[in-house]
């Protein structure tokens, strides 16, 4: 990856134009030896939650990284972070905990104070629509940010893949510039309403509701996104605030845009790679997949279960 090379459009970027080279990030081997040396001598990570990473720890590891911050804050506004050879499932959600903490401060993302989130499909019968937490499911989404759970504004998701699904599970990544380009060009009425505020709701926090719009900006004036349809539609009905026409009207804008094919680009990540992403000039879905049968959670192979492993992620949220 070129870190050096800047996208003249500043992260506006789409389908067919989007430069692969500069996703794609692999560490040297200097920088891997140094992190698989830093791991080995941990001893048991069953708790890594807990450890306390330190910059001085990885100094050609964390140079490397900073190098991805730029492109993440400065230009296509995501990379992927390839695998570290030899990695087994312990290794690999350190190896999130560590990304996340050398880019800041992990926030906590349920009311049990966990910082690094352990996402599989938990229950098979279990739907998004009765009010599970989407990362707590197998089902596709709708395309969005993260950052709907709070109004305190952070700004790295990470997503780690430990194990990949028998079959999909594609992430779908579309860049909020764009897509705010095309609003305003097309659709300026319907921008000017994402621009007021919307009820929002401390799902998995707090029963409490806030107020923010969809669409703010930046001291520089770029546009930053705190979008989740269905928590917002759930917010308004919660706050006894129906959702108006025109409010309807643009939100349906917003999600046609968001769905057309030309500003889309997916990929499936694989065992060991690392999405980080600046959530609110990106935004995400997961198209649904299916785990192998009998497949097993990461904690039943950890209390010594036998079998292959269902799909695993790790997602941070991460403070600069």
């Amino acid at each position: 990856m070129n870190m050096n090379q800047q996208t003249s459009e500043h992260g506006r970027w789409n389908a067919s134009n989007l430069d692969l080279e500069r996703v794609f990030f692999k560490f040297s081997p200097e920088a891997e030896e140094q992190f698989k040396y830093y791991i080995q001598n941990l001893g048991e990570l069953n708790q890594i939650r807990n450890f306390i990473i330190s910059k001085s720890d990885f100094p050609k590891f964390e140079s490397e990284l900073e190098m991805c911050r730029e492109e993440i804050e400065h230009g296509q506004r995501f990379v992927v972070l390839e695998p570290i050879e030899g990695l087994d499932y312990n290794e690999i959600q350190m190896y999130c905990w560590i990304i996340s903490n050398l880019l800041g401060t992990p926030l906590v993302q349920d009311q049990s104070g966990t910082r690094l989130i352990h996402i599989y499909d938990r229950d098979k019968t279990k739907r998004i629509k009765d009010g599970v937490r989407y990362h707590q499911t197998h089902e596709s989404g709708a395309i969005h940010t993260d950052n709907v759970n709070t109004p305190l504004p952070w700004q790295y998701l990470v997503v780690g893949c430990v194990f990949p699904a028998m079959i999909g599970g594609e992430n779908i990544i579309v860049s909020a510039l764009s897509v705010h380009d095309f609003l305003e060009k097309k659709a300026p009425d319907e921008l000017a309403v994402l621009k007021e505020n919307f009820w929002w709701e401390y799902r998995g926090i707090s029963s409490e509701l806030y107020q923010a719009p969809i669409i703010s900006y930046t001291n520089n004036g770029e546009p930053m996104f705190r979008y989740l349809r269905t928590y917002l539609e759930s917010a308004h009905l919660k706050a006894k605030q129906p959702l108006t026409d025109k409010q309807i009207h643009a939100l349906d804008a917003l999600d046609a845009t968001l769905n057309m094919s030309e500003f889309q680009i997916k990929h499936r990540l694989k065992e060991g790679q690392i999405l980080v992403a600046y959530d609110s000039q990106i935004l995400h879905d997961r198209e649904c997949f299916t785990d192998y049968p009998d497949s097993i959670s990461v904690e039943e192979k950890r209390a010594g279960e036998n079998g292959i492993l269902r799909r695993s992620l790790e997602r941070a949220w991460v403070k600069k």
